[in-house]
């Protein structure tokens, strides 16, 4: 799945440059992560150096980022919403960077994140992954009819 239809090709620069970050100036890969997900670069450098980062140097897609007011754990999925951060969230959905279903908890409060913010692109990239995943109808009525506690 490549929700942003972006051409894999692109992937290698990114690639040389992480590894370059991590082995050359011995920058840890998660403070990388945390980095391209408060970034406002393109889409495409987001995506991409998330990809790399989970898949090539072992940072999760679930990881602890933050707690909110409240004490609640934030995880990038969320964060990245937050933040509008549109490569990123693509990047966390292909990667599996939520707990459950697109019906459950986590993946729930990045689309109400998103649609707080009435952010047309990130809701359009939860949805695409519903699709993709045979799901959207059972998402958009849990979206629809419930609130999250």
């Amino acid at each position: 799945m490549n929700l942003l239809n972006l051409d894999e090709a692109q992937r290698a620069p990114f690639a040389r440059i992480a590894a370059g970050l991590i082995r050359d100036k011995g920058i840890d890969p998660r403070e990388i992560f945390l980095n391209v997900l408060e970034s406002q670069e393109a889409p495409e450098m987001n995506y991409w150096m998330t990809m790399v980062l989970v898949q090539e140097h072992f940072v999760s897609a679930q990881q602890e980022v933050a707690k909110d007011a409240a004490g609640e754990v934030v995880k990038p999925l969320q964060a990245a919403c937050l933040l509008q951060n549109v490569g990123m969230v693509a990047a966390l959905l292909e990667l599996g960077g939520f707990k459950g279903s697109v019906t459950d908890r986590e993946f729930q409060l990045s689309a109400r994140i998103a649609s707080s913010h009435e952010d047309q692109a990130i809701l359009g990239l939860l949805m695409k992954y519903a699709q993709e995943k045979d799901v959207l109808e059972p998402f958009m009525r849990t979206l629809q009819g419930s609130t999250l506690q």
